[in-house]
Order: C-alpha cells, then structure tokens, then sequence
C-alpha cells in the first residue's frame, strides 16, 4: 500500500516508496515491462517537484542500479539537496526475525515517541535531530484503535 501525502512545497520531502509507486504509461513500459529503467520514479519526481527551493529531498525507496529518468534539472535548479541510504533488508531480515522471536531483542523498547500522524512534520524534526533522545517514532494514524 502507497501512502501519498500531498500538500503544499514543504523544507523536506520523503521518498520511501521507490520504483514500486505506479507510474505513467511511459514509465510502466520502459521500467516494469522492458526493464530498461529500474521501475517507476514517480515517487521520487512527486518528491523533487514538491519540495521548496534549498530544500531536502530523502530517498530510502529501493531503486535499481540503471538509469530512473530522474529530472535533475529540478533539482539542480532549485538547488535540492538529496539524502540517500539503504538498508540490506533481504539479508539482514531473517536474522533480525530470529531475534526477536528468541526473545534477544525486543522491537517496542526501541520506540521512544509516538506522534498522531497530523504531527508529521515534527516528528521528522525530532527523529532527524535526535531531540529528546528519540531513537524510533511511530506516527500513530486518526481514529487508530477505536
């Protein structure tokens, strides 16, 4: 399931969606079906086209290694700076899944804020700059557990 929050240009913007978002006709052809490019990057134009000018735009959405049709143009126009960082999820799960059902690590004890959704943006800020010795936060969504 996609989650995508639309609003006005905003300081940062995240891509944690990656090649997997639905693209235009285009983009499902070169990418999914010839495998020319590594999947869709709507999610990572979405992103680069929203965020402000100096702003920051955060990809920890898995692409492949050929080329995305990324417009760099924009991002080099509205001098974007871009984070980037992957996790080796496929070989680190198995291991991590063993863990807690052993017992060994418990993944509750590392959430240490917990924010309504509506709070997103401040709960970048607090999880980006460490306030609070904030390690992991959960955004809780409206009406959750009623």
């Amino acid at each position: 399931m996609n989650l995508i929050l639309w609003q006005l240009p905003s300081d940062v913007c995240i891509d944690a969606v990656g090649c997997e978002a639905a693209g235009n006709a285009f983009q499902t052809t070169t990418g999914r079906k010839l495998m020319l490019q590594a999947g869709s990057a709507t999610a990572l134009h979405w992103a680069i086209n929203s965020v402000k000018k100096g702003g920051i735009v955060s990809v920890v959405g898995v692409y492949g290694p050929t080329d995305n049709l990324i417009p760099i143009g924009n991002v080099v126009n509205k001098g974007i700076t871009i984070r980037a960082n992957q996790a080796s999820v496929k070989r680190l799960l198995p291991r991590l899944i063993e863990h807690v059902q052993a017992g060994r690590i418990n993944p509750k004890g590392i959430i240490t804020h917990r924010i309504p959704l509506e709070e997103v943006a401040e709960a970048y800020h607090i999880s980006s700059a460490k306030r609070d010795n904030c390690i992991k936060t959960v955004l809780i969504p409206p009406n959750a557990g009623k």
